[in-house]
């Protein structure tokens, strides 16, 4: 009699323990559809936030010297021009037609402007454009007036010499559509990390003066 109420009682914890080991498994596979489902939503997020808010973008070259330096890592935001379009003296990252690589220039016309160089000085409308915050050297070629089309911006490097910009043919001004972001900082490397337009680190504590101001008037 003892034997058989053993042997019910070992198929009794068998069947519980199979049971448990069931759940067990199921709250596993639970988990773990729970960890990928987070992880997916996590990377789409991230994505649609790189792809729709801001990036970090790296400068390739030396056509933006002496704001931007080769290789240092520029923090692009996306955003304001959805609401507004680029002023003058914004850096902004932007694609050139006929160009796979994405390029980071200063706005210098708007539309509706007539932009010309001449002289080594670069002028709107007819009126010399100050650039003595960033430029200091004379432009050697000469550019025939161009006048900006409706909803685009002239661009150009601030190191005038070595960068193909707006002046060049094959770029001309660049559609609002082209334009994929503005240039707010450097945040890499981090000893250099600064506003672009102030030249300050956000960490020095300074009272804000803008290190870049045009003193052209329509």
């Amino acid at each position: 009699m003892q034997g058989k109420i053993d042997a019910k009682l070992r198929n009794r914890l068998l069947a519980a323990s199979e049971e448990l080991h069931k759940e067990d498994e199921a709250f596993k596979r639970a988990s773990n559809l729970d960890f990928f489902l987070w992880l997916a939503v996590f990377v789409a997020l991230a994505l649609a936030v790189r792809m729709f808010v801001f990036e970090p973008v790296v400068v390739d070259g030396d056509s933006m010297y002496p704001t931007l330096l080769h290789r240092e890592q520029m923090f692009v935001e996306k955003v304001s021009y959805l609401i507004k379009p680029p002023r003058r003296g914004d850096i902004i990252i932007c694609r050139y037609p006929y160009y796979r690589e994405n390029c980071v220039k200063r706005v210098v016309g708007l539309a509706g402007e007539t932009v010309s160089v001449s002289d080594g000085v670069v002028y709107i409308n007819g009126k010399a454009l100050q650039e003595s915050a960033y430029w200091s050297d004379v432009i050697w070629m000469d550019t025939e007036p161009i006048t900006v089309p409706e909803k685009s911006v002239f661009v150009m490097g601030d190191n005038r010499n070595h960068s193909t910009d707006s002046r060049d043919a094959t770029v001309g001004p660049i559609p609002y559509c082209q334009v994929i972001g503005k240039v707010h900082s450097v945040i890499w490397p981090l000893a250099d990390i600064r506003s672009v337009y102030t030249g300050m680190s956000p960490m020095a504590g300074v009272p804000y003066e803008p290190k870049v101001s045009f003193s052209w008037a329509p």
